[in-house]
């Protein structure tokens, strides 16, 4: 089930006291697929959920601040952080990067995470490409 299927846009300021994505204002073209109602009985994913996410060109790149655009998106949506495979899209060169979280210190009331990036793996393709689909350099 698609959870949202647009264009994510932030404005590089602080909201409600919670720390914005960037500190520039952005966008990226996001897909949000929860995978929990295709699978077979008594099989469960251990990340249920699947973002696809690409650089729209306008704006701040996240890929060096990431946690706070998952962790906005995980606030949008509601979505627990740990439960989502995050891909990256790109329209050229490697065509997918997975960002893994790793939680790290807590900061007063903000936890910080580690991000890693490796690429896509083999079986994680199966569930990606039934989701996407290339217009433009983008997934739709």
């Amino acid at each position: 089930m698609i959870l949202f299927d647009g264009i994510y846009s932030w404005s590089g300021k602080k909201h409600s006291g919670e720390h914005p994505v960037s500190w520039w204002p952005g966008s990226y073209r996001i897909k949000i697929v929860d995978l929990s109602d295709t699978t077979p009985n008594g099989v469960l994913h251990m990340k249920p959920c699947v973002c696809l996410f690409a650089d729209t060109g306008k704006g701040f790149n996240i890929r060096n601040n990431f946690q706070y655009f998952a962790k906005s998106i995980c606030k949008e949506f509601g979505l627990n952080l740990n439960k989502v495979l995050w891909v990256e899209f790109f329209s050229q060169g490697r065509t997918m990067d997975v960002a893994t979280l790793e939680e790290g210190p807590r900061v007063g009331r903000e936890t910080l995470y580690k991000v890693h990036w490796r690429p896509v793996h083999t079986y994680e393709i199966q569930w990606i490409e039934s989701h996407k689909t290339i217009t433009e350099g983008f997934f739709v």
